[in-house]
């Protein structure tokens, strides 16, 4: 009998696991709330400057892959999702002056934007990579420019 409640146990602590991983790839921000307009003046004064200094001596031709987004908020979720979210080849962007810039205007007009991120970082813990900027952050990088012009053709509409 003992066999059979470690057993439930273990299910149980693997359901759980199997659940908080989960959670931590779907947990994103809905941008539907924050104030684009404010967004855009931010990106327009500080960040596209940022991002021209980061990918400086690089041809905007160098890499083809284009990422599209729908509306407003898929713009700037596509944005969160490639300044922030690791990927193989590119440890993190998270500390480059245009991301800590998108943060903190994600924070600052978007509603309870920061408590979001604080909850996601807290389930994804990642170990820490050794920065470097390489072709893949420069390739990751470049779809910025587009997702965020995007972004600002959105608001004439």
């Amino acid at each position: 009998m003992k066999n059979l409640g470690q057993r439930k146990k273990e299910e149980v602590s693997f359901r759980k696991i199997f659940i908080l991983q989960l959670v931590g790839l779907v947990l994103t921000y809905d941008f539907t709330n924050c104030d684009f307009t404010e967004i855009k003046k931010e990106y327009c004064r500080t960040i596209r400057e940022d991002l021209l200094t980061y990918m400086s001596g690089t041809k905007s031709t160098e890499f083809n892959n284009t990422i599209f987004c729908n509306n407003r908020s898929h713009c700037l979720t596509e944005i969160q999702r490639l300044t922030f979210n690791p990927t193989p080849g590119c440890a993190s962007l998270a500390k480059e002056l245009f991301a800590v810039r998108t943060n903190a205007t994600f924070a600052l007009w978007c509603p309870s934007y920061s408590e979001t991120q604080i909850n996601a970082t807290q389930a994804m813990k990642k170990k820490k990579k050794r920065k470097v900027t390489t072709n893949k952050c420069l390739e990751q990088v470049s779809q910025l420019p587009g997702l965020w012009r995007r972004f600002i053709r959105t608001l004439r509409k």
